[in-house]
């Protein structure tokens, strides 16, 4: 990050570096955490959503040290607003996830086997385009030069799992072992929280573009 921050600005690189890897981390514990209710381990997915929620805490708490600094220090002014709404964008990605690993411990929805492998690749693939995303934020902060093309990547898996999302809808509500219209609503309801971060890596894509030009002009 040495190409945004000076010396006088560490403790704030250090912020970001620290939220960012919050975010990351999250991001993994989330997958783990699908994957482990799919499979039917209850208990090490209680222990995934126990710490996703602290996770989000963490961040929660960094982002909120960043805030103060870059308020408190008038630090990098030219950028501060910018790098304010970035990371406010981010801590979507992290709420969504810890709401869905929450909801599902309090909810739990009976997956059919015909279903479950469908509804894994869909996180999956949205969470690359958060993957993609994240890489472009460390990208911007770096001054790497490859923000557009973790954008263009992050826009391609949020596409792909539109697709994805809409196959497993019209599975679920054609699914002859799915009694109960209440049931295929319920599935449909984490299909779309699922479904739902690539859409919020997409719009935050969108803004990181924006910042990136920003600083080229």
């Amino acid at each position: 990050m040495k190409k945004i921050f000076s010396n006088r600005n560490k403790e704030l690189e250090n912020e970001i570096t620290a939220y960012l890897n919050a975010v990351t981390k999250g991001g993994l514990i989330y997958k783990e955490g699908i994957r482990e209710y799919l499979h039917g381990s209850e208990d090490v997915f209680e222990l995934r959503k126990n710490e996703m929620l602290e996770i989000e805490h963490a961040a929660d708490d960094h982002l909120r040290e960043i805030k103060r600094k870059l308020y408190a220090y008038n630090l990098i002014p030219d950028s501060s607003g910018d790098i304010l709404e970035l990371t406010d964008s981010l801590d979507e990605l992290v709420d969504t996830a810890n709401h869905t690993l929450q909801h599902l411990s309090i909810e739990k929805p009976i997956f059919p086997t015909e279903i479950k492998s469908s509804f894994e690749e869909l996180m999956v693939m949205s969470c690359q385009a958060a993957d993609e995303l994240i890489k472009g934020v460390w990208s911007f902060f770096q001054n790497t030069g490859m923000v557009e093309d973790f954008v263009t990547k992050a826009s391609f898996y949020e596409s792909e799992t539109d697709k994805k999302e809409e196959a497993i809808a019209r599975l679920v509500f054609q699914s002859t072992s799915i009694n109960e219209l209440s049931h295929k609503i319920h599935l449909r309801y984490f299909i779309q929280q699922v479904a739902m971060i690539s859409d919020i890596a997409e719009g935050i894509g969108l803004k990181l573009s924006v910042f990136q030009l920003k600083r080229q002009l």
